[in-house]
């Protein structure tokens, strides 16, 4: 059995005072007046625009002045990398200057390894991807020396 609430509406000015509300399932009841005022209905107050606060920014940190020594080493690994890329490029070139022919058996590729074995080619078209594996190798070789060349 449901309970039901019976408000009796006072005489006033027509206007329905907090007391005549009676909350319904999801409905706001009006007695009095004779209207619903559903909650979808009802006024809402107006969205206030949200301040944007921006933290302060960070302290900005000097690079601390290098030492004599701190220099020097500096320097000595600069020195390196650029020997290091000086022959990479020589390499390079080199592999650049090697020539194939079509389909001849002119050229040969020989492997060594640590243990005295050798694998030795005449394949053409096999000695060509190797050596156009070996180009693009040296080339990323060389921009990663390059990256490192830094003051």
């Amino acid at each position: 059995m449901t309970k039901t609430n019976i408000i009796v509406a006072k005489p006033g000015n027509g206007k329905p005072t907090a007391e005549d509300l009676t909350i319904i399932g999801a409905h706001a009841v009006v007695i009095g007046s004779g209207k619903t005022q559903t909650p979808a209905e009802e006024k809402k107050e107006p969205e206030k625009p949200v301040l944007d606060i921006k933290p302060e920014p960070a302290e900005v940190f000097t690079k601390a002045e290098m030492t004599l020594m701190e220099k020097i080493l500096k320097v000595e690994n600069l020195q390196l990398v650029i020997e290091k890329r000086s022959k990479l490029v020589q390499t390079r070139s080199e592999l650049e200057r090697f020539q194939t022919a079509s389909n001849d058996f002119n050229c040969s590729l020989r492997l060594n390894d640590s243990d005295g074995n050798v694998f030795t080619t005449s394949f053409t078209p096999g000695i060509k991807k190797v050596i156009d594996f070996l180009k693009l190798s040296f080339d990323q070789s060389i921009n990663d020396t390059e990256k490192k060349i830094v003051f």
